[in-house]
């Protein structure tokens, strides 16, 4: 019983609350044998990504990019200053676990100062940048508008034609961008970032009745000067400076009304690459996440 009190959240890795013992010890010793791989591969020396707080899903860009690469990923405390680079990785919209962080004075930490992804802040650097907003005011809005929860990935967005007497406290109130591809289908625009745009974006087609879930129908990859202009690339990379954003992705919509793009979300924590997208073309773009990531930070 005292080897499971002293296990609880893992050896190498500080797992999730509530975790299964079983399911850790299994991490674990998966955890050694990638450690034993990279040893042997990197020239018999280990190479780590120290994550603080959270530990990275195996569905994240980041834990991609650790295995493309050959890093270790951890964040037990122990390893953060022999380690190669360091991310701040907190799930949560406004974080507020950086005080550790801090002391790293001779550690780059990515995402340091990334450390309010709410929409209403979102939106407030964006109207700083762009010169535009996608705000408006429901009491006296006389178009169709969308009503969202403040808080990062919620996914509840609803569509609303009257007006109210007052917002609710805790939402947001944006134009209703149209972003139809065609009668059926919306288009979103997943823009990875890493110290500035990379050369590629996913375009995400979702069916427009469900067009604020996570539900993407086909993903698909493009140059981003085909999407963007020269001059949207540069207010793109602004906004990610005046936000503080150094590694993560953009959601952008771009409106067929009056063509403007709008930066509606940001992620500092992302999943990707996205559902739906060629095989072929996810480990393509992997890899060259991977690769900036490392001419980057490494």
């Amino acid at each position: 019983m005292h080897f499971i009190s002293e296990y609880r959240r893992g050896i190498f890795v500080k797992y999730r609350k509530g975790m299964p013992l079983p399911e850790m010890i299994i991490k674990d010793f998966r955890y050694i044998f990638k450690w034993i791989i990279n040893f042997l591969i990197s020239g018999f020396s280990s190479r780590t990504i120290f994550v603080y707080p959270h530990y990275p899903s195996s569905g994240s860009t980041l834990y991609k990019v650790a295995d493309n690469l050959g890093y270790n990923l951890t964040n037990k405390l122990y390893a953060a200053k022999k380690s190669d680079v360091v991310v701040y990785w907190e799930y949560l919209t406004f974080r507020n676990e950086f005080d550790f962080l801090e002391k790293i004075s001779d550690k780059k930490v990515i995402n340091l100062h990334s450390r309010d992804i709410s929409k209403v802040f979102v939106d407030r650097a964006f109207s700083k940048v762009f010169g535009y907003s996608t705000f408006i005011d429901p009491v006296t809005y006389d178009k169709p508008y969308v009503k969202k929860n403040d808080i990062n990935a919620c996914h509840d967005g609803e569509i609303f034609l009257n007006n109210v007497d007052s917002p609710e406290k805790g939402y947001i109130y944006q134009k209703l961008i149209d972003n139809s591809a065609d009668e059926n289908t919306v288009i979103d625009f997943r823009v990875p970032v890493i110290d500035g745009t990379l050369d590629f974006i996913y375009l995400k087609y979702r069916n427009k009745d469900i067009r604020f879930t996570n539900s993407t129908e086909k993903t698909i990859l493009k140059p981003i000067q085909d999407v963007f202009s020269g001059k949207e690339i540069f207010l793109i990379n602004e906004f990610c400076l005046e936000i503080h954003l150094e590694y993560g992705e953009l959601d952008i919509l771009r409106d067929n009304d009056d063509n403007k793009i709008y930066i509606v979300d940001v992620n500092n924590t992302p999943q990707g690459p996205p559902a739906n997208l060629d095989k072929r073309d996810a480990k393509n773009a992997t890899r060259k996440i991977a690769n900036t990531f490392k001419q980057k930070y490494l």
